[in-house]
């Protein structure tokens, strides 16, 4: 059992709810090649935070991994490592990951947060990854975690901001349906940008920023990711904007052969990293 488990309960967090993804295996797929994607630069990320011996971490919306690999590391077998996720399916696999990679400081739990005004300040560190922009309380999620550190203790956000992502040579089927995603994807999707300033609305100090990107080729998985989230929201672009399907299978179609032209390439989205100490 964690020593700092006693600071969650069985509530849905602030926008548990907006997370429109889902838990299918093809998410669960795509979310552990993420965590080998995004691995080095957040391995170099955490190394900036300096935490104490037996530091207790949580990695709030770990989804089926998270960084619960890199907290154990991080805090040595005197501390502890706290992942939750209000997803059962999400849990579940992430049992699976813990054990399998064989995480003896790591509890995995079925829970949130409380609000800032009941939480308890029981963590040396608290981070989430791509949470925040999934959610339409990013503030609310901040203050929790804000709350849930220790006096001292630090707060680690990683998100993306789409302003980067493009693919070149442009094409305007890409901006259309980049610009109708973002309208319907459930959060703020340049939510990475605006982390400094949030951090520091949520009463934080010490904030720092970093930020990385990657390019893609055809063949990569990550190519036709645009593609592959316009699927995924097919029903709600047709609900909530003036695409109709006639539209949508020409984009799609159009777009998904330019992105497989031979000299196509693709910016991904900024994945901003930032981390601040509570006073």
């Amino acid at each position: 059992m964690s020593r700092a488990s006693a600071a969650v309960r069985d509530v849905d967090p602030p926008g548990a709810a907006d997370y429109l993804l889902g838990s299918s295996c093809v998410e669960r797929e795509r979310l552990l090649a993420q965590c080998a994607l995004l691995r080095p630069a957040a391995a170099a990320f955490i190394d900036t935070i300096p935490l104490p011996p037996d530091a207790d971490a949580l990695d709030l919306g770990c989804g089926p991994l998270g960084i619960l690999d890199l907290l154990s590391e991080r805090v040595g077998p005197t501390g502890s490592v706290t992942g939750l996720d209000t997803d059962h399916r999400m849990t579940g696999w992430a049992r699976e990951s813990v054990g399998q990679l064989g995480l003896g400081n790591v509890e995995i739990r079925h829970e949130a947060l409380p609000p800032a005004a009941e939480a308890n300040a029981l963590y040396d560190l608290a981070h989430c990854r791509l949470l925040l922009i999934n959610t339409t309380g990013p503030r609310e999620i901040l203050g929790s975690l804000a709350a849930a550190v220790r006096p001292g203790g630090w707060v680690a956000v990683q998100e993306f901001d789409w302003a980067t992502w493009q693919c070149d040579p442009p094409h305007p089927a890409w901006n259309r349906l980049k610009d109708l995603l973002a309208g319907v994807f459930g959060g703020d999707v340049h939510i990475g940008a605006r982390l400094p300033g949030l951090l520091r609305e949520a009463g934080l100090t010490d904030v720092q920023a970093t930020a990385h990107t990657y390019y893609w080729h055809p063949g990569d998985r990550y190519q036709t990711l645009l593609l592959s989230f316009a699927h995924l929201f097919r029903d709600r672009l047709l609900r909530h904007t003036s695409l109709t399907i006639e539209e949508f299978d020409s984009l799609t179609n159009t777009l998904h052969a330019h992105l497989n032209e031979r000299h196509t390439t693709v910016r991904e989205s900024l994945l901003v990293q930032s981390r601040a100490r509570k006073p």
